[in-house]
């Protein structure tokens, strides 16, 4: 009996359910920050995880500090210049001159489509919540002059939002996809970009439909707020903030330059480009301007730049500014950190071979490609409805999966970072009373409870089962293994 006992706790499975139990348990139960609850169970599973010869407990928490650093030092620069680059782009006017060019550029007719671009485009530098604090006034000036399609407006500005957060750097959590799963940075925002903006048009027709689920929706807010926003949006000047060329600058540096070297690695990697003493310094200076922290540094170094000129800031005022923002990333940064601990135990565990394993059967064949991208989606779903966090989800399920791919002796019939986007769109999926996203959608929205579960929460269950659906299409026939 007592060998079963023993059998069933070394058991990487069991670890790995105690593992997410503490994590879902703390932040839901004990109502206590993602960064402790990624601590406390980076602790149990290391705890649990029988030791080595020679190794004592004190190294259990010598481990997961040593992760923890690692994964610091890996995410903790984009991540820092990622706020930089948002604060600055939302305080310079940058965001909103953006915005403003791409309903412009869409036409009246078509407010609907030009709101999910602004919300996708603007999500990528700028924080989820800041997206909609920008657009919701938007919406409801829409609704002011039309008076129909109020959820229809709402739910693209989200739904596109939604999209960037999960699945395009150097938003945090597909950063840490990135980092923790091996994928190069580069990779990871082609296949995202890609995957986004096809999953965009089944987006829009979800907020079709939600609208026409709930065609006059009963608001929170009064008459006169509405009228208030008006008169403050008409007061507003439209020709103030950087010109378009610097506003669109800091979001299309790191993706131009990480994007140019991902391609150039894959040209070498064909052997279509063959470097000699002669191109030494060429190759230098593209692998430099290449590195994700580099291209974001000089991203950030322009928003700061542009913030500073348009604005007539002083550097004490500019100073501030920043330090703001870096102040923000800092606990992104330790509950990322805290994430890559927890996913470091749990490689240590042995939970990715248990899992092969398990799904192994007598077959004695891997799972297959399309097996890993269910199963990344499965796992990260469940995680985000039972504890609300898209980001600790990602965060959680990303520790999960680089156990699997590690243990994975064949080759993928895809490129990893698909498995890493169809775990960014399973962390989409339920949006309900525990997630903070919920409540911005009903307190900025306006939107009774009730009527944003038939809406947002359903929406976003299609939006993830639709990007899994384009994420299964592409790697089948798209599967870019050229990529590095």
């Amino acid at each position: 009996m007592s060998d079963t006992l023993s059998n069933i706790i070394a058991d990487p499975l069991f670890i790995l359910l105690c593992g997410v139990l503490t994590v879902i348990g703390m932040i839901v139960c004990l109502r206590l920050n993602a960064f402790l609850s990624l601590v406390a169970a980076a602790l149990v599973v290391n705890f649990l995880t029988p030791l080595q010869p020679g190794q004592f407990w004190d190294d259990n928490v010598k481990d997961v500090c040593t992760a923890f650093g690692e994964m610091a030092g890996r995410v903790g620069i984009l991540i820092a210049m990622g706020a930089i680059i948002g604060k600055c782009m939302l305080d310079s006017g940058a965001a909103d001159r953006i915005i403003r060019f791409i309903i412009a550029l869409f036409g009246k007719r078509l407010i609907p489509a030009a709101l999910l671009t602004a919300g996708h485009v603007i999500s990528i530098p700028v924080f989820y919540d800041t997206t909609f604090y920008l657009l919701v006034p938007i919406v409801r000036s829409v609704y002011k002059q039309i008076r129909k399609n109020y959820i229809l407006c709402l739910m693209a500005v989200g739904l596109g939002a939604t999209l960037s957060h999960t699945l395009i750097p150097p938003t945090p959590g597909p950063v840490i996809l990135a980092e923790t799963l091996q994928i190069p940075l580069g990779t990871m925002m082609i296949v995202a970009l890609m995957v986004g903006l096809l999953t965009a048009v089944p987006a829009l027709a979800i907020a079709y439909v939600m609208d026409r689920l709930l065609p006059n929706p009963v608001l929170r807010y009064a008459e006169e707020d509405l009228a208030q926003e008006e008169n403050n949006s008409a007061e507003t000047p439209t020709n103030t903030g950087p010109s378009l060329f610097w506003s669109f600058l800091p979001i299309v540096i790191p993706v131009v330059l990480i994007a140019a070297q991902t391609t150039v690695e894959a040209l070498e990697k064909a052997g279509q480009i063959v470097w000699n003493d002669n191109l030494l310094m060429l190759q230098n200076l593209l692998r430099l301007l290449g590195d994700p922290r580099f291209a974001l540094i000089l991203a950030a170094v322009v928003a700061m730049f542009v913030l500073f000129r348009s604005r007539g800031l002083t550097f004490d005022s500019l100073g501030k500014k920043i330090e703001s923002a870096v102040y923000e990333a800092g606990m992104i940064i330790l509950i990322t950190a805290a994430g890559g601990a927890f996913g470091q135990t749990l490689r240590q565990a042995g939970i990715g071979e248990r899992i092969q394993e398990l799904f192994r059967g007598d077959s004695g064949g891997e799972m297959t490609g399309v097996g890993l991208i269910l199963l990344a989606f499965g796992i990260a779903a469940v995680i985000k409805t039972a504890q609300g966090s898209s980001t600790t989800a990602i965060i959680t399920t990303a520790g999960i999966f680089s156990g699997i791919l590690a243990a994975v002796t064949e080759p993928l019939p895809f490129n990893a970072a698909y498995i890493a986007v169809a775990i960014g769109l399973g962390s989409c999926v339920t949006g309900w009373m525990n997630d903070s996203g919920f409540w911005l959608f009903c307190r900025m929205g306006g939107v009774k409870e009730t009527d944003a579960l038939k809406t947002w929460t359903v929406g976003l269950v299609f939006l993830g089962l639709c990007g899994l659906a384009v994420v299964l299409v592409l790697s089948r026939f798209l599967p870019l293994t050229a990529l590095p």
